[in-house]
C-alpha cells in the first residue's frame, strides 16, 4: 500500500486529520479501508487489503504455443514459441502490467524454401514460385538413373533436404556364364535394377546365386556364378574266382576245372548284379 498522492505532499497532520492509503500499482483492493486517522499523535490502523492483479488469457497464437513460466500475474511474463516449420514475427516475451498484457502477441509464419537446385540432365516437379515447409519436390532423369534421393523436402531451416541427386548412366554388361544358360529376366541393354536368372547345363553345378541384379555401379550383384563339372567316382574292377564242375561223368575226377573270372563291368538290376565275365580254364589234378 502507498499513501494517496494528495497526502504524500503534506509534511504534518493535525490531530483529527485523516490520510488515505491505496493499493500499489499492479494490485487491486480486496476489502477493508485505507483511511487512517491521526489521534493525539498516533495513527489508527489501516484495514485495506490488496491483491496482485492478473492479466488473464492473452489469446492464442496460430501454429505457436504460449508458456507462462511464473504465472500470469502482475510482473510475470509470457513466452511465445512457434512450432517446427514456422518462424516468429514480433516479440517473443510480453509483460503482465497494471492494465493487462503490455504488447501484442506475435505471429508464427510458415518457413519457405528457395527453388530447389537444378541438376545436370535432370529436372524436378512441381515448379513453383515458393515452397513451404514440408513441401516435397521429385527429381527425374529421363533415360538415366537417379543416384541419391529422388525426393527432397523443404525443412524447418528453410533448405531442401537431403541434397539433390545426380543423373548417371547405369548399364551392366551381359553376364557370361560358361556351361550355363539364361533362364529368365532382362535382355541387353541391362539397366539399373534389371534382373537375370541363369542355370547350369547338365553335368554341372552352380557356385553362387542364380539370380543377379544390375547395381548402381553398373556391376551385377551378387557376383556372376560359375558352373563347375560334377565329379564322377570311377568303379574299381573286382577279381572273382569260382570253381565249376566240368560237364563229364561224375566218376572222372581228373577233369574238374577251376574258372578264374574278372568282372570288367557291373550293372545293378534290382537287388542283384549282372556282369560281363572273362573266363580262363585252369586244370587241376
Amino acid at each position: 500500500m502507498v499513501l494517496k498522492d494528495s497526502d504524500i505532499l503534506l509534511s504534518t497532520f493535525p490531530s483529527g486529520s485523516q490520510a488515505t492509503f491505496v493499493c500499489s500499482v499492479g494490485y487491486t483492493p480486496e476489502g477493508g479501508s485505507g483511511v487512517v486517522t491521526c489521534n493525539a499523535g498516533s495513527w489508527s490502523a489501516a484495514t485495506l487489503k490488496c491483491q496482485k492483479k492478473t492479466c488473464g488469457s492473452p489469446g492464442e497464437v496460430e501454429n505457436g504455443d504460449i508458456d507462462f513460466p511464473t504465472g500470469n500475474e502482475f510482473g510475470d511474463k509470457l513466452v511465445v514459441k512457434c512450432r517446427p516449420g514456422y518462424i516468429l514475427v514480433g516479440q517473443s516475451e510480453i509483460l503482465c502490467g497494471d492494465q493487462g498484457w503490455m504488447g501484442r502477441l506475435p505471429t508464427c509464419e510458415v518457413v519457405t524454401c528457395d527453388e530447389p537446385s537444378q541438376i545436370t540432365d535432370g529436372s524436378f516437379s512441381p515448379v513453383k514460385e515458393s515452397y513451404n515447409y514440408l513441401d516435397v519436390v521429385t527429381y527425374s532423369c529421363g533415360g538415366l538413373t537417379v543416384s541419391g534421393s529422388q525426393t527432397v523436402t523443404c525443412s524447418e531451416d528453410g533448405t531442401f533436404k537431403p541434397g539433390p541427386p545426380k543423373c548417371i548412366k547405369v548399364e551392366c554388361a551381359d553376364p557370361k556364364v560358361d556351361n550355363g544358360e539364361w533362364v529368365s529376366g532382362s535382355r541387353p541393354p541391362h539397366k539399373y535394377q534389371a534382373t537375370v536368372t541363369y542355370r547350369c547345363n547338365a553335368g554341372y553345378k552352380m557356385e553362387g546365386e542364380p539370380t543377379l541384379e544390375c547395381g548402381i555401379n553398373s556391376q551385377w550383384t551378387p557376383g556372376i556364378p560359375k558352373c563347375t563339372a560334377t565329379a564322377v567316382k570311377p568303379t574299381k574292377p573286382t577279381l572273382v574266382t569260382t570253381t565249376m564242375p566240368n560237364p563229364v561223368p561224375p566218376h572222372d575226377n581228373s577233369n574238374t576245372s577251376t574258372i578264374v573270372g574278372v568282372v570288367v563291368g557291373l550293372l545293378l538290376v534290382g537287388g542283384g548284379a549282372v556282369g560281363l565275365w572273362m573266363c580262363k580254364k585252369k586244370s587241376e589234378r
